[in-house]
């Protein structure tokens, strides 16, 4: 029988800090109070720890770990990678340096997500550098312009989607990855479910893509993909 939930987790080194930060997040699955989910990793990981970090936790919840070396490098095709081995009815997107809110941050999506009616749900998030210190909660809402950079949304780590006719993201783009995929799933299903309450921690620091591999050239492409190519605004 299929999981009501399958979180799905794209991993890689992260400078040394990736499987700290993936056991901080195994920590808290472990006390969820909802536990009809399994995690789905896909790893672009050229070590092995990483994989040994999901066989110690296999004991506790259910782990799907597949070592992903296509596209390495590629955020948005080890996402892709995870999402397509997932077989829980609603998939929860969780990147590896964030983390749940807390012990009922799944049975909050559990009971929020409507099967019948919902196809995707973004909720509310904060901020945090050291995971003790907590700041800048964020309440989402969707705007026709959330594609060209305006994202008041916040990460893929606020998403949960159905499992069910599943879009994926646009492994063309690093820097707008995720407002491109809010863009796509508006147009496909309409106006997202909003949970206004706190449901997961972005972790913000150096570690970041955004902070480590985002340039000027990068984003200055990627719009001109997304303004005149993707959505052939002239």
């Amino acid at each position: 029988m299929n999981p009501r939930i399958s979180i799905c987790i794209p991993t890689y080194e992260m400078h040394g800090l990736g499987k700290i930060y993936l056991k901080q997040s195994f920590d808290i699955l472990r006390e969820q109070t909802f536990q009809d989910f399994n995690v789905i990793i896909s790893d672009h990981s050229k070590n092995s720890e990483i994989e040994k970090l999901c066989l110690e936790y296999t004991k506790y919840f259910p782990i799907v770990y597949i070592k992903n070396t296509q596209n390495r490098g590629n955020s948005s095709a080890n996402i892709n990678n995870a999402i397509k081995n997932a077989n829980g009815e609603i998939i929860k997107i969780l990147f590896q340096d964030d983390f749940l809110y807390n012990k009922k941050s799944l049975q909050d999506i559990a009971e929020n997500f409507d099967l019948e009616k919902d196809n995707w749900m973004v909720t509310a998030c904060e901020h945090s550098k050291d995971r003790k210190y907590l700041f800048r909660p964020f309440f989402p809402r969707y705007n026709h312009f959330i594609h060209l950079g305006f994202n008041t949304i916040s990460s893929p780590s606020v998403l949960s989607i159905k499992n069910t006719d599943v879009l994926f993201f646009d492994e063309k783009l690093i820097w707008l990855m995720d407002v491109d995929y809010y863009k796509q799933c508006y147009k496909k299903f309409g106006s997202p479910k909003i949970l206004n309450k706190i449901n997961v921690v972005n972790r913000v620091g150096k570690h970041q893509v955004s902070n480590s591999l985002i340039n000027g050239i990068i984003k200055t492409r990627e719009t001109f993909y997304t303004l005149f190519k993707k959505y052939q605004i002239t």
